[in-house]
């Protein structure tokens, strides 16, 4: 049973994570059809849609979307002063695995996610390691 005191801070909580999100700023929305299953921030996602929106609100997050699933993910902004002629989904692959690597924005900055605890298992058996572009759209 809930106490008065535990409902009084979920309730602050919640509206201290309401507050972020209106303060929070879509700047980017890409698309793209994945061919294949992979991971995204530690989660398997299914193969088909994926729609990817870049969020800053103090840090930049990357909402990832495919299927049912939705995962968030802080991303590592790429300060490379080579922008990308055209956005796109970077992934590695390993074997039949695909992890998603970054996002590369027409014009703009990109984005790389950090390297999850499986990606960096099979690196560490050596297993050869294939990137892999897939262009996207961007609204």
């Amino acid at each position: 049973m809930m106490t008065k005191k535990h409902a009084a801070t979920l309730l602050i909580l919640m509206l201290v994570g309401l507050t972020g999100l209106v303060n929070a700023q879509v700047s980017t929305l890409m698309k793209a059809q994945i061919p294949f299953d992979y991971v995204a921030n530690g989660k398997t996602m299914s193969k088909g849609e994926c729609v990817i929106a870049v969020v800053t609100n103090g840090s930049t997050f990357l909402t990832i979307r495919s299927g049912e699933r939705t995962v968030v993910a802080l991303s590592i902004v790429d300060g490379s002063p080579n922008t990308s002629k055209q956005t796109a989904l970077v992934f590695h692959r390993y074997g039949n695995r695909y992890f998603l690597a970054g996002v590369k924005r027409a014009g703009a900055v990109g984005y790389s996610l950090p390297t999850s605890r499986h990606e960096n298992e099979l690196r560490a058996q050596n297993v050869r390691e294939e990137v892999l572009t897939l262009l996207a759209s961007a609204n």
